[in-house]
């Protein structure tokens, strides 16, 4: 306790009662108002409770406490009293600087520019707040907001004291109001963080849960099931894109609007954005059609695989407490997220069901190319008075050109050779209905009946676009004569030696399987010994190099005739190098098949 003073009072430094009395209740409100900051209310109850005590220690009517929102420029309301409804304000740079920079009341009414300019054009917004005085609520250089205050009651003047009370008053409500936000963007923070933690371990999730499935259905079904239960949907359909328009991938909740395995159009595909955007633009975006009496909110995002669309995520009415909320940003981004993985899963699970498809169709056209070997020869016969040999090598497993032998009970040897139109599996089918059939057929003897019923059988067996090029002819092994039909075919070729001469075998009709009636006419030959005879297709005349150049007949023939003397597997041998030469290293386009048979 301090002892009372005995030095004799000074007139000119004298304090009066009242004053002493004002600072006394100025310091009481201080007082008060610490304790409102520490009472540990929430941001508007202790802001609410800072403008009372403010309102109440100056005698001041009417008032509002606005905070300064840097995303959208604008002051914004927290509370009031007196005041109903007060509105926003927008701060142009000049005016945040202007406050930021202030540590005083600024009288609205005194000729402040800055503030003269941003009253008059915002008069409504001022009339509302009905503002005499704003005092800045900073702290450290950043503008926290603005206590806007009215008149006093009885419209007095504002005296220096209570500006001075004001100035000191804000900057506790600045602290406070400022460590309120502050405390807000951690708790802001940390509620995105965890969020974020939230959604990278969902994602972790429904990474272990799709990746375990390799099946496009139960995959596509997970996927849209755990995208609507994340982002707290109510629906969901996820899409595949193809030529035709949309596929409906899974669906939940909108099985009446989008039935699972249905194909839309694009056009009609329902909202517009999907084909508008998400497909055409590649990006996502949200609706929120409930603000404008539609019927749903949605989000939707492309699914995007090596910078192709191949589908869409789309989720439907977020649900909370309230009711049905927009999509928010975050929203937009975790389903990009989940879009993302979504889309490689299902590449994944497509290029996984590819490759059983291709196993299973390699071990059937293995299976269909042993089947083929079983058809063509598997050794060549030799009489004493001819010797054969025959090639094929396919561009596939499996061809469309067929050779055969004919071994009959008397001293007669049949010579096949024909090509079926098209490649691959289809010709391989039709080649093996063409054995069977011309098998059945043979044993008629009589080569014009035996053609003409067989074709019949293929004119029924094949459908319109597919026909078959057939040579057949039967060699007398006793006589050497040479009957034959060419339906169609390349012309066989026949080479003397001792002559140099040429002949063909052109004689016969059209093509197996183009028509269903006609007749064949056989053409008669007679061999000589020596003589070397060259069935082939066309595979081995077409063969084509690097330069699109063609082997051609005229390079067969100078062959056979330089090698004629040498024995029939060496003749062979070298054909099939010089064509194997000439091609390079050119892909084989069609089947390569020949017969070669030299009469003794």
């Amino acid at each position: 306790m301090s002892l009372p003073s005995t030095a004799t009072p000074n007139p000119s430094v004298a304090i009066s009662e009242d004053r002493i009395e004002r600072l006394l209740y100025s310091l009481s409100a201080l007082a008060d108002i610490g304790e409102a900051t520490t009472a540990g209310g929430s941001f508007e109850t202790t802001a609410r409770e800072l403008l009372h005590l403010i309102l109440g220690t100056l005698a001041i009517s009417k008032g509002a406490i606005l905070l300064y929102d840097t995303a959208s420029e604008q002051l914004r309301p927290l509370v009031a009293r007196g005041i109903e409804s007060p509105p926003s304000i927008p701060l142009p740079a000049n005016v945040v600087e202007r406050l930021r920079l202030s540590m005083k009341p600024l009288d609205l009414l005194a000729k402040d520019q800055v503030l003269t300019d941003l009253v008059r054009k915002a008069p409504d917004a001022f009339a509302a707040l009905q503002a005499r005085l704003w005092v800045p609520l900073a702290v450290g250089g950043r503008l926290v907001g603005v206590l806007s205050l009215s008149d006093k009651f009885g419209r007095s003047d504002y005296t220096s004291d209570d500006l001075q009370l004001l100035a000191t008053m804000a900057q506790h409500a600045s602290l406070a109001l400022y460590n309120f936000q502050i405390i807000g963007e951690l708790q802001e923070a940390n509620f995105r963080l965890k969020r974020k933690v939230l959604e990278m371990q969902s994602l972790y999730d429904v990474g272990l849960a799709i990746g375990a499935l390799h099946e496009l259905d139960p995959m596509a079904n997970e996927i849209i099931q755990r995208a609507v239960m994340l982002l707290d949907a109510s629906a969901g359909v996820l899409f595949s894109l193809e030529k035709e328009g949309l596929r409906v991938a899974a669906s939940f909740g909108m099985y009446a609007e989008y039935p699972p395995k249905a194909l839309l159009p694009l056009d009609q595909v329902r909202p517009r954005a999907i084909h508008e955007i998400v497909i055409a633009e590649q990006r996502g975006c949200r609706l929120n059609e409930r603000e404008q009496g539609g019927a749903r909110n949605y989000a939707i995002l492309p699914l995007i695989v090596s910078g192709q669309v191949v589908g869409a995520l789309m989720v439907c009415d977020k649900q909370t407490r309230e009711g049905y909320a927009p999509f928010t940003e975050e929203d937009e981004q975790f389903l990009l997220a989940l879009a993302t993985q979504a889309a490689i899963a299902i590449e994944n699970a497509r290029l996984h069901q590819e490759a059983i498809e291709k196993e299973r169709i390699e071990k059937e056209l293995e299976v269909a190319a042993a089947i083929q070997k079983r058809i063509l020869p598997d050794t060549s016969p030799v009489f004493d008075t001819v010797e054969t040999i025959g090639v094929n090598i396919s561009c596939r497993q499996v061809g469309g050109d067929y050779y055969d032998y004919i071994c009959f009970d008397e001293p007669k040897l049949g010579l096949v050779i024909a090509d079926v139109s098209g490649k691959g599996t289809p010709a391989a089918l039709l080649v093996s209905t063409l054995q069977a059939s011309f098998r059945a057929l043979v044993e008629s003897h009589d080569l014009a009946e035996t053609v003409t019923r067989l074709n019949k059988v293929i004119y029924k067996a094949s459908p319109s676009y597919n026909y078959i090029t057939f040579f057949y002819g039967v060699l007398d092994l006793e006589t050497r004569r040479f009957r034959s039909i060419n339906a169609g075919h390349n012309d066989p070729l026949l080479y003397r030696p001792r002559t140099g001469e040429w002949q063909t075998f052109g004689s016969g009709g059209f093509c197996l399987g183009m028509f269903d009636w006609g007749t064949y006419e056989v053409q008669e030959t007679q061999l000589e010994p020596g003589d070397l005879l060259f069935l082939y297709t066309d595979g081995v005349t077409e063969s084509t190099n690097e330069q699109g150049e063609e082997f051609g007949e005229e390079r067969v023939r100078a062959l056979l005739a330089e090698t004629a003397h040498l024995p029939l597997a060496e003749i062979s041998a070298r054909l099939s190098a010089a064509i194997r030469d000439f091609v390079g290293a050119a892909p084989q386009h069609d089947d390569l098949t020949y017969v070669l048979a030299r009469v003794k």
